[in-house]
């Protein structure tokens, strides 16, 4: 197959869950042989020589993305939506531009497929050619699930926000249904929502998040040297950076009075200036962007997952299991996958719970040992993206079979 691979930002270096996840599907299609033109959203220095999307990609093409899709930029991206008919994360990345450069790739190359990754990439592309040609989006997560959670739980501000944006979305939503093949969602409870909104005719499919599992089985057989705690996400994202707020005041000072060494590691880039003045309490680290998260789950005793917000599967999740660093979440952290409470991680939902797992597990090696065991092996069986994509690429290859000449 030809596909071209609509991505907001280029996904490499992963600076996060949807920069691993659009990597380990754009690598797996190519790597069996299916020809990639990548189209991404990029305002920074150029691709270096040696990035892997060179090797994997016949051509990658850029277009200028709009101010307000930068995390720095948030006032903007807010008063964009406001104005804006349409919901957040399209009003926040959609443009001329991109509407520009997709007509663009589209006009000068043939192809079989368009993969579109997030909903305002495939309601870009220009409507004759989405009638012709078979376009698939990946949602990465539910944005219905997700603001519905802040319209419960956000504050005053936010459940405002969350509620304009679903009403927004009821329309965008039906609009999206008419110009698509078929939507991937990363869990059935996201399969079934989404199925309230795309007609019957386009196809639904699972295709949960995965890991390069082979990338972390250095660290496997690793023991770490201090008693160190992982929170590991892209820390100016609204729901990581509440996580770790969460844990550090209400969690790890508790851990402390028990264990007075603990360490506590929120590694992640673009932390706000909440999450910066963390790394003023005793015992608290704040790294901002890192090269590599593989050192940091080296020195872990136990990575946390204290998530409150949030849909989709937590890449960071699946991140910590491949590490075989044990993992104690909230039942959203972990939600979407088929872990099982005790077997392979541990689900805490309060301050008290939470705080009593983490001060057990820095002190129970063999615990630590199989949970961690169970984790990995459970990875190795569901979530490679080898596994993932093996599922995915027959679906796409009947996809692209042309119907009636309609081939663009």
């Amino acid at each position: 197959m030809k596909i071209l691979f609509l991505s907001p930002y280029l996904p490499w270096p992963p600076g996060g869950g949807p920069t691993l996840r659009i990597f380990g599907i754009l690598k797996e299609l190519s790597t069996r042989g299916h020809e990639v033109v990548l189209l991404a959203g990029h305002d920074g220095p150029a691709l270096a020589p040696d990035s892997p999307l060179a090797k994997l990609c016949k051509r990658i093409e850029f277009y200028r993305p709009p101010s307000s899709s930068y995390r720095a930029h948030p006032v903007v991206a807010g008063l964009r939506t406001l104005l804006s008919p349409f919901p957040f994360v399209v009003a926040k990345y959609r443009s001329t531009e991109v509407r520009r450069a997709i007509r663009r790739e589209l006009n000068n190359d043939t192809f079989d497929l368009i993969f579109a990754v997030v909903t305002f990439m495939a309601d870009s592309i220009p409507p004759e050619f989405s009638a012709k040609l078979p376009v698939v989006v990946d949602e990465l997560e539910s944005e219905g699930l997700l603001w519905r959670q802040y319209v419960r739980q956000g504050n005053v501000l936010m459940k405002g926000f969350a509620l304009l944006n679903l009403l927004k979305l009821v329309w965008f939503q039906k609009r999206l249904g008419t110009r698509i093949a078929a939507i991937l969602c990363v869990s059935e409870r996201e399969k079934k929502y989404a199925r309230g909104f795309v007609p019957k005719h386009v196809a639904a499919w699972t295709v949960p998040n995965g890991v390069d599992a082979d990338a972390y089985s250095s660290l496997l057989n690793l023991r770490p040297a201090t008693k160190a705690i992982i929170l590991c996400g892209v820390m100016g994202v609204y729901r990581n950076a509440q996580a770790a707020l969460w844990f550090t005041r209400s969690i790890f000072p508790r851990v402390r009075e028990e264990v007075p060494d603990a360490e506590l590691w929120l590694v992640g880039a673009g932390p706000t200036e909440e999450v910066r003045a963390l790394g003023s309490n005793p015992g608290v680290h704040v790294t901002g962007t890192v090269d590599d998260v593989r050192p940091y789950y080296q020195k872990a005793v136990v990575s946390v997952a204290p998530y409150r917000f949030g849909e989709g599967t937590k890449l960071k999740v699946l991140e910590a299991m491949a590490c075989g660093v044990p993992i104690i979440s909230t039942s959203i952290g972990c939600q979407g996958l088929d872990v099982v409470d005790g077997e392979h991680v541990l689900i805490a939902n309060t301050e008290e719970d939470f705080a009593a797992r983490v001060i057990a597990l820095f002190h129970d090696a063999p615990r630590r040992a199989k949970l961690a065991s169970a984790a990995r092996k459970l990875v190795e069986q569901k979530y490679t993206w080898k596994k993932i994509v093996d599922n995915l690429e027959p679906e796409l290859r009947k996809l692209a079979e042309p119907h009636d000449g309609a081939r663009v």
